[in-house]
Parts: structure tokens; sequence; C-alpha cells
């Protein structure tokens, strides 16, 4: 089961821990301003479950264009048989660049993140993915009106395992003045060890011009890798200045 569970944390450890909407959009919170998500995830697997409290990630952007990331949760490990071990886990450092936004509502964005244990003992633990890894990916999104689409795909290049490809789809829709719908297709997959399929829903409330709260559920529909993941929850707030 410990194989299975940092296989598990590898592919996780670049999309913020375990939120169940992962896919990025092209956006930025604009020159000298905060973005910050904070919440709470649960990854439950075969036989394990995975609690990241608080699930963190702090955005600043630069300019009109650019926004610098930086992410760390708290994870709680629980096996079957074993007893609960918590810690920090990995964290996630990166940089998003929109190279493309015109009046038609076409977007194009880079955003590179580099992913590493601050504690070695956290991988000994199950807590972490070993070593470090650097996820490229490209984003493409498309808006009108009030709705928009965003595909992403990028590599996964893993320090101590196998490299892996990552895509992800997404669909928003504001369907009230105050409430964003959100649907997702994440998949990610491995030479050699199978592909992983995760479909999610959810949405964003939004209480005042400075807080959001976002939720979302979803769990794995295909794909033959280990590591199946039966259920992904996420609580949070997204808080704007």
């Amino acid at each position: 089961m410990g194989t299975l569970l940092l296989k598990s944390l590898a592919c996780v450890s670049a999309l913020a821990c375990c939120q169940a909407l992962a896919t990025e959009d092209s956006g930025t919170p604009g020159p000298g301003r905060w973005e910050i998500n904070t919440g709470a995830s649960l990854e439950l697997l075969d036989g394990a479950g995975t609690l990241a409290l608080p699930d963190t990630e702090v955005n600043y952007g630069i300019g009109e264009a650019l926004q610098l990331t930086l992410a760390m949760p708290l994870v709680r490990l629980r096996e079957d048989g074993a007893r609960a071990r918590s810690g920090w886990g990995s964290a996630t450092a990166g940089a998003k660049w929109r190279l493309l936004e015109d009046e038609g509502g076409m977007s194009l964005a880079l955003f590179p993140r580099f992913t590493w244990n601050p504690a070695s003992s956290a991988a000994r633990r199950g807590l972490a993915s070993p070593g470090h890894s650097l996820l490229m990916p490209v984003i493409v999104g498309f808006s009108h009106g009030g709705s928009a689409v965003y595909a992403e795909l990028g590599r996964n290049l893993v320090q101590r395992g196998p490299h892996e490809w990552q895509a992800g789809l997404k669909a928003t829709k504001q369907c009230t003045e105050t409430f964003e719908c959100i649907a997702e297709l994440e998949h990610s997959r491995v030479p050699r060890d199978g592909s992983q399929t995760m479909a999610s829903a959810g949405g964003k409330w939004r209480l005042s011009d400075s807080v959001i709260v976002e939720g979302s559920a979803g769990r794995d529909i295909g794909g033959g890798r280990e590591g199946r993941r039966r259920l992904v929850l996420y609580l949070g707030l997204q808080l704007l200045r």
C-alpha cells in the first residue's frame, strides 16, 4: 500500500495536493494583487485516505500577465492496519505567464511548476513523493459571455519515478449572478504504468468582492493505474486583495 500511496502523491503533488478541480485557467490576479486559496482536501483510495488541512496556495500578480505561486499542504495519511501519520507534504512553486488574450475570447498561458520535498522524512513516512518534479503545461482558453472552456496539456518530469503526461479539460458557466458552475476531466498517463482519468464537478460562490467559497467532488472513472481514487473532495475559501 505504501508504494500505491506514493504513486498517488506523485500524481497530485504538482496539482496542489488533493483538490478535485485541478485544471488551471489562464487568468492572473492582476498587478500587485493577492489570491489566496485555503481549505481542506480529502482523497480516499482502497484501504487508505489522505487529508490535507490546511491545503493552501498563495498567488501574487506581477503586471497584467504574470502570476507567482507557492503551495504546501499539511497532510494526514491513514492506512488500514496502521497508525495515522501527519506532517508537511510536498511544496510547489510556479509562475503562470499569459501569452495571449484577444478580444474574441481566446487565451494562451504557460504555467511551469516545480515540486520538491522540504523535509526528507516526509517521503519516508509516505506523506510526499520522493525527490522533485517539474510540470510544464500549456493552457488554452475560450470564453464567451458567462461561459468558458479551458484545456491543459503538459509533461511532468519526475526525478525518482517515471515521467508522465497530464491533460485536463474544464468548463465553467456563470449559473447565477454569484455562483459559477464548474465541470472537469483530468487525465494522466505513465508509459508502461497505465493511465488514470478523474471526473469532477463543483462551483464557486462569491460572498463579496474579496471572499469566494469553493467546493468540488470527483472520482476516478477510468484507467488501469494503481491507486484508484474512490472519492476526492475539496472545500475552501478564495481570498482576494
